[in-house]
């Protein structure tokens, strides 16, 4: 039986239907991938930012001691 993520289902189902063999769907299965591979884009865009403006930072007072 194929039943959605949320919720308490796969205990309601096991109750129910001892011997069903329970799965989740693929449409949230599907959402949860591309929510968590966005975020993991978000975060390396934010590292990538921080350590650019680091290194714009030591090029500046590079320059300014010379």
């Amino acid at each position: 039986m194929s039943i959605d993520m949320i919720g308490n289902y796969k205990l309601l189902v096991k109750k129910l239907c001892p011997n069903a063999e329970v799965t989740i769907d693929r449409f949230h299965v599907t959402k949860m991938v591309h929510e968590e591979l966005n975020q993991a884009i978000i975060d390396q865009k934010k590292t990538a930012k921080t350590l650019q403006l680091k290194e714009i930072a030591k090029l500046k007072l590079f320059r300014s001691i010379k």
